[in-house]
């Protein structure tokens, strides 16, 4: 049984070796310099049967081809995989400068022939890409090269896709690193606060190294963030200056006299010294154009370039039973930034709080997804209804022009409440829900003949009893009047609305990041974090969280007689959010920062007044 076993075991292996899909590529660098020695590898998952090279017009092969393989086993739920790998390595050099082509390689695998793709690499005139080698040993017994960190050696850019924009149009803001030394490490990173854009980060975990040419010299170039930026008010706006401090990793080679020969066979002539260097960029204009005039009334500020369909559920049904009516609107654009389309239902239907669901994904070109939004109602009395056309427009930035949606009408056939019966306690046809009222049950007949009524007791018409009660009433009526009054001026002043719930809201989101922080979830603990912090000054000072910097928070706490010391540590504790938002290092300062945060905002509350 062992021996079947195995066998069956390398029978499977084999199957799969066989049925695997032979795939041959090449690798190599996109822009190198001139006389810079680098590697070009040409990768097979399956055996060789012959390897015959390209030709390397233009380049001087220093070494090789080098051949490594290597093989993996897997078994998982009884399916066995068996993955090759054989790899060809060059090791070359250009020797002029321009665009050079490396011609097709090709295998032969099992009798069949496979090849590769040619491969075009760039040239450059880059002299400053050969560092000084071991040699020059002119210097005194151990005296070691002075670190020396090139002023272009370490760079840092900020590139946008457009300059000049509409509100509400995506921008793509790049933050990347270039370097032409071995990186240590960055910290003390500050990304701008946008200030005026709503933002979206996008993923960046799939960006690797890439080779770049960068002002005539090539760079090793890494994207460390990607957003998506919209601008939420027209005008001259700039992404502010982003910074960080990077090290440096400088070898140096000291003389190699006075070294004993153990210390020469493991290079123990070199050393390695970490440069720290601060990098920053200057802020990047950006130009945006209000919407033209001549809006539809229906524009609520969608920008981009959408479709909308919609629809219910049962075209007949009975009164009293709920349905729903649904909007869909797909597409690319500021999708979550879109509202609700106003639906006009006939005036029998009840309607009910919408639900909204949607499905975006954030990619380099923008947002793109639906969000979808279902209108319950219940109508109250049977007959034919009409939901007129529902309306919904948007703007095209790319057309510059106002473009308007529109569904089809749709009619419901309401039957009467099959659960009512046809008692008069039953929906009753043409009666709008307003004047429906439910009829008693019973019919009692009028009494003829002489009722042969005494009186009994004192009327309380006219009594001072009387009189009393009605001075109370009228006095409760006129109460009740002020303060509904009262409270409906206040309910429509909805800065004082605002400011009387900030620290509710405000807790609320705090209460959510202290779940955030115990279930280890470190990146949604800093953005319930800072929707807290920067949603309650938003409503305590009335200001929209677009326009609110660090500045303009500072000037209106101390208008409102707030100490210096608490708006520091209020201004502090945003600070440190933002930073551990993106410095692995300060994930373990959750817990300080949420007690922080709640003590704040407990006196600030006790402080503003309003």
């Amino acid at each position: 049984m062992k021996h079947l076993f195995w066998a069956a075991a390398f029978l499977f292996v084999s199957v799969a070796a066989f049925a695997q899909k032979v795939e041959f590529e090449a690798n190599a660098p996109a822009v190198v310099a001139v006389g810079e020695a680098f590697r070009i590898e040409f990768s097979l998952n399956a055996k060789p049967e012959e390897f015959v090279p390209p030709t390397f017009d233009g380049f001087d092969v220093v070494a090789g081809p080098t051949l490594s393989e290597g093989t993996s086993v897997s078994i998982v739920n009884g399916n066995v995989t068996k993955t090759s790998s054989f790899t060809y390595t060059y090791v070359i050099q250009a020797s002029s400068v321009g665009k050079a082509s490396i011609s097709a390689a090709s295998v032969r695998v099992d009798g069949k022939s496979y090849g590769t793709q040619p491969l075009t690499i760039e040239v450059i005139a880059d002299e400053a890409s050969a560092r000084p080698g071991a040699g020059g040993g002119e210097k005194q017994a151990g005296e070691a090269r002075s670190a020396k960190l090139g002023a272009d050696d370490l760079l840092v850019r900020v590139a946008v896709n457009r300059n000049n924009v509409f509100k509400g149009q995506p921008i793509r803001a790049t933050f990347k690193i270039y370097t032409r030394v071995q990186l240590g490490g960055l910290d003390n990173v500050k990304y701008p606060a946008f200030n005026g854009f709503w933002v979206q980060d996008l993923d960046v975990q799939g960006y690797g190294w890439q080779r770049e040419t960068l002002n005539g010299k090539v760079y090793d170039a890494k994207i460390i963030r990607e957003v998506l930026l919209y601008p939420q008010q027209a005008g001259l706006l700039h992404i502010e200056q982003f910074s960080l401090n990077a090290v440096a990793q400088i070898v140096m080679q000291t003389s190699p006299r006075g070294q004993s020969l153990f210390d020469d066979f493991f290079g123990g002539g070199q050393t390695v010294q970490e440069v720290r260097k601060n990098l920053s960029t200057a802020p990047v204009a950006i130009t945006v154009k209000d919407f033209p005039a001549g809006a539809p009334a229906s524009f609520n500020g969608a920008v981009g370039q959408f479709q909308m369909s919609g629809g219910i559920d049962k075209k007949t049904m009975s009164a009293n039973a709920s349905d729903n009516f649904t909007l869909k609107i797909s597409g690319s654009g500021n999708l979550p930034l879109i509202q609700a389309p106003t639906v006009e239902m006939p005036t029998s239907f009840e309607q009910y709080n919408k639900k909204t669901t949607e499905s975006l994904a954030h990619n380099a070109n923008g947002i793109t997804g639906y969000r979808q939004f279902e209108y319950p109602f219940i109508p109250r009395a049977e007959g034919s209804y009409t939901i007129n056309p529902v309306e919904f427009s948007y703007f095209d930035p790319d057309a510059a022009k106002y473009v308007t949606l529109n569904t089809s009408s749709f009619n419901i056939e309401v039957r009467p409440d099959s659960t009512g019966g046809g008692g008069v306690s039953g929906i009753v046809s043409g009666i709008n829900k307003e004047d429906l009222k439910i009829l008693d049950k019973d019919i009692r007949f009028i009494r003829i003949g002489d009722p042969c009524l005494t009186r009994r007791g004192n009327l309380l018409f006219g009594s001072t009893a009387y009189f009393a009660a009605l001075a109370l009433i009228l006095l409760v009526f006129a109460g009740g009047y002020l303060y509904l009054k009262k409270r409906l001026s206040e309910m429509q002043n909805t800065v004082l609305v605002r400011n009387r719930k900030a620290n509710k809201v405000a807790l609320q989101r705090l209460r959510a990041a202290f779940q955030h922080m115990n279930a280890g979830s470190e990146k949604a603990f800093y953005e319930e974090m800072l929707k807290a912090l920067w949603g309650y000054m938003s409503d305590k000072l009335n200001i929209p969280v677009a326009n609110l910097t660090k500045d303009n928070i500072r000037e209106e706490l101390l208008k409102r007689n707030v100490s210096a010391e608490l708006t520091g540590q209020f201004i502090d504790t945003i600070t440190h959010c933002e930073y551990a938002q993106y410095s692995p290092s300060s994930s373990g300062r959750m817990s300080e920062l949420y007690g922080s945060a709640a003590g704040i905002l407990s006196k600030l509350e006790s402080v503003i007044k309003k």
